[in-house]
């Protein structure tokens, strides 16, 4: 017999882990199945991704959750009794099997444990920033944990950036080229007329791209001050900004323009604005919990 094809070894662990799994599996360190770390080019994390996971789609079926940390993919198989956890480690891409609710509790332990010393490392520490269930393999939990509302406007743009961060680098590699996510930032009072909505969208063609919905204010804000805070396009009352040409470095900026748009609209605080419309063009329940911005 020919030796095994890394392909052929990714597919017979995903089917051996999701369909036999031993004991010994159950407690074993994740295994190790393609090198990825932050100095690969992002073009090279979306692909190994893609790879990777294309290859266990074939042999088990398409995943219960899709979804991404700060540091790259978090998809699982999971059934009320085990979960078979495709996500980056220390060596790169990397499966594991463990019992359901082992996992889960660990994983809201990890929701609760992160220390506020400062936001970029707490949304780093995170397990997951997004998660989307399509109806496919398994169910998805009851409920899902969740950061905290951000204390401040520095917090919120930390919770903005590694969210979209991990969208703009995993949505293609999981989801394909043609799908998008996105959400919608409107004020929880009537009288913050002045903010309308804040829509935030991405997907491979456009990366990050920004909305904002200038139809509340009288006459509308003049072009001019509109074009100096970074807008680019005005489309029916809409303004209209994306990130595609700055890369990976469109999420940090797309993070902070929307919380400047805020703050020039005289939103008060993070607390005085909620989240609304979250959604996945192709279908599917898509939720937020490192989204700092309460519903």
């Amino acid at each position: 017999m020919g030796a095994i094809s890394p392909e052929g070894r990714i597919g017979d662990l995903a089917e051996h882990l999701h369909d036999h799994p031993s004991m010994y599996d159950f407690q074993r360190p994740p295994i190790t199945l393609r090198e990825y770390d932050q100095a690969l080019s992002a073009a090279a994390r979306r692909t190994a991704t893609a790879e990777v996971l294309g290859i266990a789609v074939k042999r088990i079926g398409p995943p219960t959750l899709y979804g991404a940390s700060a540091y790259g993919p978090v998809v699982r198989w999971r059934s009320p009794r085990q979960t078979l956890l495709l996500d980056r480690g220390a060596q790169g891409l990397q499966f594991s099997v463990r019992p359901t609710t082992e996992l889960e509790a660990a994983e809201r332990a990890r929701f609760a444990s992160c220390t506020h010393c400062d936001p970029a490392s707490y949304y780093a520490g995170v397990p997951y920033l997004w998660q989307l269930y399509k109806e496919a393999v398994g169910s998805p939990p009851l409920s899902f944990p969740s950061v905290p509302p951000a204390p401040d406007w520095s917090w919120l743009q930390e919770s903005l950036t590694a969210l979209l961060g991990s969208w703009w680098e995993q949505v293609p590699a999981q989801l394909g080229p043609d799908d998008m996510t996105g959400f919608s930032i409107v004020p929880r009072s009537i009288d913050q007329r002045s903010l309308g909505r804040i829509t935030v969208l991405c997907s491979e063609a456009e990366g990050v791209l920004l909305l904002v919905d200038d139809r509340a204010v009288p006459g509308g804000t003049p072009a001019a001050v509109m074009e100096t805070r970074g807008w680019q396009v005005q489309i029916a009352g809409w303004w209209q900004r994306d990130f595609h040409d700055l890369g990976a470095e469109g999420a940090a900026a797309a993070a902070r323009m929307a919380v400047e748009e805020l703050r020039l609209r005289e939103v008060p605080s993070p607390s005085a604005v909620k989240v609304v419309d979250v959604w996945c063009e192709e279908g599917g329940l898509l939720v937020l919990p490192g989204l700092a911005i309460g519903r």
